[in-house]
């Protein structure tokens, strides 16, 4: 039986977010309860038994658009999830699509995922490039360390990033959280922002917004003073200006239509480097 969760299935969607993301239950249960929302969670049970699996399709917005992240897929040891994610994917987007929804985001985690999900509609029109660079030293770079409030943060990121997939702040405020206690730094001045991890010696950054190539260089050269860190490994939404034409393309985000094709050419899809915390 397919239906919605409820409060008495949290202990089990616990420990099946636990199992797949490779969390503790306390990160699980904050992104049950405050990213994805237990009522856009559906879960797959048998009569009588603890859910088996379950799947997150996530209002999002991308400005006047309404669409669904589809996200958080678990499942119970012996259940065929690879066979059975498809149809399910399948069955959401008729669905959502009948409900007014415009379109469904996802993110690959694999070549053969990627093929899977082409077939059910989905376009690979929300890329990344990952770009690999020593950081030059520059005593005199000035910026602050972790003080952009999530209101803030999301504010500054419209600016620079006015086609923003987003999710509500509430959901932002829990995925920051979660982000922190795994380690990460946000660098800021009044030109531009950067989320990053500290990697031996290779700063690793989530997102870098900046006004120009030298603001965001002089961002990348204050955390290098704070940490001693000598390389950056920066992932950029394709459209970004920053560093022009350098570092490799990774396709990550994808989208499908759920009714008329738009333009997806100003498109961010941040919430994708959630997934980039457990995989990149």
């Amino acid at each position: 039986m397919l239906r919605k969760a409820t409060e008495e299935d949290l202990s089990a969607l616990v420990a099946l977010r636990c199992k797949a993301a490779g969390t503790n239950r306390a990160d699980a249960a904050g992104w049950l309860q405050n990213v994805a929302g237990l009522e856009n969670i559906l879960v797959l049970e048998k009569s009588g038994q603890p859910p088996a699996a379950m799947l997150a399709a996530v209002p999002v917005e991308y400005g006047q658009h309404h669409g669904i992240w589809l996200c958080g897929a678990a499942g119970a040891q012996g259940v065929p999830l690879d066979r059975l994610l498809p149809k399910w994917i399948e069955s959401c987007l008729r669905a959502y699509g009948a409900s007014g929804f415009d379109f469904a985001v996802m993110t690959s985690d694999g070549t053969q995922n990627a093929e899977t999900l082409k077939a059910l509609g989905f376009a690979g029109q929300l890329p990344l490039r990952l770009l690999q660079t020593p950081i030059r030293r520059d005593l005199l770079a000035q910026a602050v360390f972790d003080s952009l409030t999530v209101h803030k943060l999301v504010e500054m990121r419209h600016i620079y990033q006015p086609g923003c997939i987003c999710l509500p702040e509430q959901a932002m405020n829990e995925i920051m959280t979660q982000l922190y206690r795994r380690g990460l730094t946000v660098v800021s001045n009044r030109r531009g922002y950067g989320l990053y991890y500290t990697r031996g010696d290779t700063l690793q950054f989530l997102e870098l917004q900046a006004d120009n190539d030298h603001c965001a260089d002089l961002l990348l050269q204050a955390a290098r003073e704070k940490t001693g860190a000598q390389n950056a490994r920066i992932l950029l939404a394709e459209n970004q200006t920053l560093y022009l034409g350098a570092g490799r393309r990774c396709g990550y985000g994808m989208i499908a239509f759920l009714g008329r094709p738009f333009p997806t050419t100003d498109a961010y899809y941040w919430i994708l480097y959630w997934y980039v915390l457990y995989y990149w």
